[in-house]
């Protein structure tokens, strides 16, 4: 029974994992168009209005993600899984070995 409720976990991860960066682009996205349309309209007490909204939404979207991530990776942790995290490794630089 429990590796039927850890397969669901696990899928349940591994499908907020792949979503929360689209989420977050998408969040900081939002931002940058309130910042742009702050700045654009800068005569239009309207449009400061909006951009602000969308600065505060884009904000707020940016933090309730990435406590979510957060939530995720403690899951992973407590029950031993590992889908946040990637496991690729990083490429090394090549070695320059000097000709004696």
């Amino acid at each position: 029974m429990s590796n039927g409720i850890l397969g669901v976990i696990d899928i349940v991860i591994a499908l907020i994992s792949a979503i929360i960066p689209v989420l977050v682009g998408f969040a900081v996205v939002v931002f940058f168009w309130g910042v742009v349309k702050f700045i654009a309209h800068s005569g239009d007490e309207k449009a400061l209005q909006e951009g602000k909204q969308l600065m505060i939404w884009g904000m707020i979207g940016i933090f309730v993600i990435v406590a979510l991530w957060s939530v995720v990776g403690y899951i992973q942790m407590s029950l031993g899984l590992n889908l946040v995290t990637p496991s690729r490794t990083a490429p090394s630089a090549p070695t320059v070995i000097p000709a004696i």
